[in-house]
């Protein structure tokens, strides 16, 4: 399945916001959220908070059927969950979220499921 990892700097002094935005999600709003995957196509989804030297980052992981697809149909929908969640990530991010490529920036070179009976997946040599 293709896939697309993102990172988004968070804005200074809002980690613990973010935390609880997360808790709500999941919490109180996981059947929307859960809608608004189903029609993106989001199959498996990775959020990490990393610590780096400028500050709190998120890097987000997704498994998806059209990566290049995700961000104008998240950017133009008008739903009511979709505007509420484009709101907050403004929030935490800022305008960083804007900048997200259209098209996966990256290659998977090499990966190692857990109980793979095929051993490690590699990819030859070639373009991005």
């Amino acid at each position: 399945m293709p896939a697309m990892t993102f990172v988004a700097p968070l804005l200074p002094g809002k980690e613990e916001e973010w935390r609880r935005f997360v808790q709500e999600v999941v919490e109180e709003r996981l059947p929307e959220y859960e809608q608004l995957r189903r029609r993106l196509g989001i199959r498996n989804e990775s959020v990490w908070l990393a610590r780096t030297e400028v500050g709190e980052t998120i890097v987000v992981h997704l498994e998806v059927e059209a990566p290049a697809w995700i961000a104008p149909a998240l950017a133009t929908s008008e739903a009511p969950f979709d505007v509420w969640l484009k709101e907050r990530l403004l929030e935490f991010h800022g305008h960083a979220l804007v900048h997200v490529p259209t098209r996966a920036a990256a290659k998977l070179i090499f990966a190692y499921p857990d109980g793979s009976e095929n051993g490690p997946l590699a990819s030859g040599p070639g373009p991005p």
